[in-house]
């Protein structure tokens, strides 16, 4: 009923909050143990951190935005921050010494600024705010850029905590995109269940090959669903791999599935958005229709 509808989803939005929390102190409490296991659980009398490298740690986080002993520049959107090349290198290899040794700045200026702050932010302090969808989900490509799993790691748990049906088709063409498995293995799960519940709109920016092989995936009728979410795109992509088989009754699906209307530009005809000709180029077009 609708009623327990609307507890379910009450339900379920307590537990993605429940789960929000969760990975937040899972994320603080894995920053504590890195610095505790690095330290080898040496403390002095006052409670901190006395090892070299627990000393490192907490000053390589001071030195966020700040110029003392920095050696190169980040070039963002809306200004330029300092950085230290020893940091960087220890991120990733994609600033590893020869890559950087001859340069005075980096330019992020193609990422949002929102981005670029959380992403410097974090190389130095580990500490990251993915509160909302979107730079989540700008940090999760960024950090694939760079190379940074760790980072690409929290960006995922983030992302499955907050994922719903109407953003699930967007989160996994990400997901895909980069490479995330757990996204992409969560999203296509909601995709799943959700089938009939997504729209064409839901869609919209998916690849035309990314979602072919999707629906082949999902669906029995591939061509049926292309045409349902108005992707000429697909069906065309379609039209195209079932007319290399030389199986009749692969031939015989796809004719039964074409489906004619007029054309608003005239008296030609179109078939599932492709035009006439096309398909008789193709094969597909009955005889005398």
């Amino acid at each position: 009923t609708s009623s327990d509808s609307v507890k379910l989803e009450k339900h379920l939005k307590l537990l993605k909050e429940e789960y929000t929390k969760l990975q937040k102190s899972y994320a603080e409490l894995e920053r504590k143990y890195s610095q505790a296991a690095a330290a080898n659980e040496d403390h002095d009398l006052s409670g901190e951190f006395s090892s070299f490298i627990s000393r490192l740690v907490m000053t390589v986080a001071t030195l966020y935005g700040r110029t003392t002993y920095a050696d190169i520049t980040i070039k963002l959107k809306d200004k330029t921050m300092p950085a230290h090349k020893f940091v960087l290198n220890a991120r990733s290899e994609e600033w590893r010494e020869e890559v950087l040794m001859d340069k005075s700045e980096l330019d992020w200026s193609d990422m949002d600024a929102d981005v670029g702050y959380a992403l410097l932010r974090w190389i130095y302090t580990d500490v990251v705010d993915l509160q909302h969808d979107s730079l989540a989900l700008e940090l999760l490509k960024t950090s694939h850029r760079f190379k940074l799993p760790g980072l690409m790691g929290l960006c995922e748990r983030a992302l499955v905590s907050s994922v719903s049906v109407r953003s699930c088709v967007r989160f996994y063409c990400v997901a895909e995109e980069v490479g995330a498995a757990n996204l992409l293995e969560y999203c296509s799960g909601l995709i799943s269940t959700h089938w009939d519940d997504l729209t064409p709109q839901d869609f919209e920016h998916m690849s035309g090959a990314l979602l072919y092989k999707m629906l082949k995936s999902k669906t029995k009728h591939p061509l049926h669903a292309a045409v349902r979410l108005l992707r000429e795109d697909v069906v065309f992509l379609c039209l195209v791999e079932n007319n290399g088989s030389r199986d009749p009754r692969q031939k015989q699906y796809v004719e039964s599935s074409i489906v004619w209307q007029p054309s608003v530009y005239g008296s030609s005809m179109l078939c599932c958005g492709v035009q006439a000709p096309d398909l008789y180029t193709w094969g597909f077009a009955k005889n005398g229709e």
